[in-house]
């Protein structure tokens, strides 16, 4: 398990972290999202030792992140990094050997890679002939290729068609059952929640919101969404939550549907009342504008 605790970095007087602590487990996918600025790529940059902390710690397996062999770690960046000029095969060769030893063994397994990626052919090809989302497949293929126990992914599914987002995430768990951590950073919300076990949500540098992905979509179950054909003046009770013009989330506190229909016909014409499901999306938003309600 890899812990964080109490992290904080800042830089001069702004606060990029404010002692933020959560723990990704092995064998599970640890969703860390928020929008830009929010701190995701300073943690990942701490925890792989790129940048230090100002205070607070990380450990692995009860070890200090510091004393673990960098072999361990398997990091695909947002960034494209490879050698345009070189092939497929020289690029894994190199950048594989850097915490693999065993050149033959790195040659079998960028064979068995390519396959799993559907581009076998490609071996030979410079990287520059590639399109970007093949060339997100050999990237990817680089941060795996030593058989990593921690693998940080940071947006890998940018610059992919559908199907081959649905390929990668079929290889990340894949590497899940293997018991690998895994820590996956992503702005795309709607796949963190089908791929995600749990979630870590930082927003200015703190951590907003964190759970395992069952408590988080639970939350709130019991409570409906009210869309109205109009609107009628009187103001909408503060526990009323706009989702549009016309459509609100209510709390579910009433002691039945006939209760619900009573009072919230007071506000309007009511077309349809329906159960709530939060999503990751939502959640997002309400944490967003909650925290900007704040500051003003």
């Amino acid at each position: 398990m890899l812990v964080i605790s109490e992290l904080s970095k800042q830089y001069g007087t702004f606060k990029a972290l404010d002692s933020i602590s959560f723990s990704a487990e092995s064998g599970k996918i640890c969703g860390i999202v928020g929008p830009n600025g929010a701190g995701k790529t300073t943690t990942i940059r701490i925890i792989l030792g790129i940048l230090g902390a100002n205070s607070g710690s990380i450990s692995y397996h009860g070890t200090n992140i510091a004393d673990i062999p960098r072999s361990a770690f398997g990091y695909l960046p947002e960034e494209r990094g490879l050698y345009k000029q070189s092939t497929v095969q020289e690029t894994l060769l190199y950048l594989g050997a850097l915490k693999h030893p065993e050149k033959q063994k790195l040659k079998q397994h960028i064979d068995q890679w390519l396959e799993r990626f559907h581009i076998p052919e490609y071996k030979h090809k410079k990287i520059e002939e590639l399109s970007k989302g093949n060339q997100q497949k050999i990237q990817f293929i680089a941060s795996v290729l030593h058989d990593p126990e921690l693998l940080i992914i940071d947006e890998p599914l940018s610059g992919l068609d559908p199907l081959n987002q649905e390929l990668f995430k079929e290889i990340v768990k894949e590497l899940r059952t293997q018991g690998k951590t895994i820590i996956f950073c992503t702005h795309q919300l709607g796949i963190a929640e089908v791929l995600c076990d749990s979630v870590i949500m930082l927003n200015k540098g703190k951590v907003a919101m964190s759970g395992t992905m069952e408590e988080l979509l639970r939350t709130g179950t019991s409570d409906m969404i009210i869309e109205y054909a109009t609107m009628y003046k009187q103001e909408i009770p503060n526990s009323y939550r706009k989702i549009s013009d016309k459509q609100w989330i209510v709390p579910g506190e009433h002691a039945s549907m006939q209760e619900l229909v009573s009072t919230a016909s007071a506000f309007g014409e009511i077309i349809s009342i329906n159960p709530y499901r939060p999503t990751l999306l939502g959640m997002f938003r309400q944490q967003i504008e909650d925290a900007e309600e704040t500051i003003s």
